[in-house]
């Protein structure tokens, strides 16, 4: 039972898991004896057996009557996993083509009624969506980014925006803790050598930006250690905590985060 259910969570079908199992019971045997061991309609079991071929847990003899071996489980469950893989690069392959032509149709569904959207508090969730929104306000930044950081472990991912953002003029400024681990010290002197001005010793909760004096946005990271406690510095290590991002345009948060940096950093000075 613990088996059928491992396989099923595996997304076996009913009868690939009884006649998978019966294999490994048999060794080597015909349509015939798996039937009677798997409890399988006979009408069944060669369609089955098939599908199991495909998915890497069976093989099948070209003699007559036709022969089935199961795969070792290890090898079986690794052919499954690399075809799942396959599948999944190919579905991602296809939304990526056909997400240009649905956000080109969607982009011109008409706005019917204008409503006023500045100064609120927008937000979103996740690690994807906060590093996406993140990446794309520093994008649009003209002239300045004001950096709240713990680890800097996001900067190896958002090398290629940095440097655009440096090449068109933007001058960027980051506050950090103070090193905890070889990985936390190697991406403040990636950062130096962007060209990005680094303070060390930053002790606040605050984690965000604040982009030309005109849009903040504060990320919110909560781990079984805490709210926004920094890491060791290693980029992807973070995918398993909640993610929260609170953005705005309001003047009021903008100029009060803006008085936070600037504490921060005539103190670290």
């Amino acid at each position: 039972m613990e088996a059928e259910s491992l396989l099923k969570e595996f997304g076996l079908t009913e009868y690939e898991i009884k006649a998978y199992l019966s294999l490994l019971k048999l060794d080597v045997a015909t349509a015939d004896q798996i039937s009677n061991v798997g409890s399988i309609p006979l009408p069944r079991v060669y369609d089955t057996l098939v599908e199991l071929q495909k998915k890497g847990f069976v093989l099948i003899s070209k003699g007559r009557p036709k022969k089935f071996k199961p795969q070792e489980p290890k090898k079986a469950l690794k052919n499954l996993i690399e075809l799942r893989k396959s599948d999944f690069e190919k579905n991602i392959k296809s939304m990526e083509i056909d997400s240009k032509t649905i956000a080109d149709v969607l982009s011109k569904v008409p706005i019917e009624m204008k409503v006023e959207k500045e100064n609120e508090i927008w937000s979103t969730e996740k690690r994807s969506n906060v590093r996406n929104i993140l990446d794309e306000q520093k994008e649009i930044a003209k002239e300045e980014i004001l950096i709240f950081s713990g680890d800097l472990s996001w900067l190896p991912e958002t090398t290629t925006i940095i440097k655009a953002a440096i090449k068109k003029g933007v001058k960027i400024r980051a506050m950090v803790h103070e090193p905890g681990s070889k990985e936390w010290s190697k991406n403040i002197k990636l950062a130096r050598k962007l060209g990005i001005s680094i303070r060390i010793g930053y002790k606040g909760l605050i984690r965000g930006h604040i982009i030309d004096k005109k849009i903040v946005s504060m990320a919110m990271k909560r781990s079984l250690k805490g709210l926004n406690i920094a890491g060791d510095g290693k980029p992807g290590l973070d995918t398993l905590d909640r993610y929260e991002l609170l953005t705005s345009d309001n003047p009021i948060l903008v100029e009060a985060l803006k008085e936070n940096f600037d504490f921060w950093w005539e103190k670290l000075k």
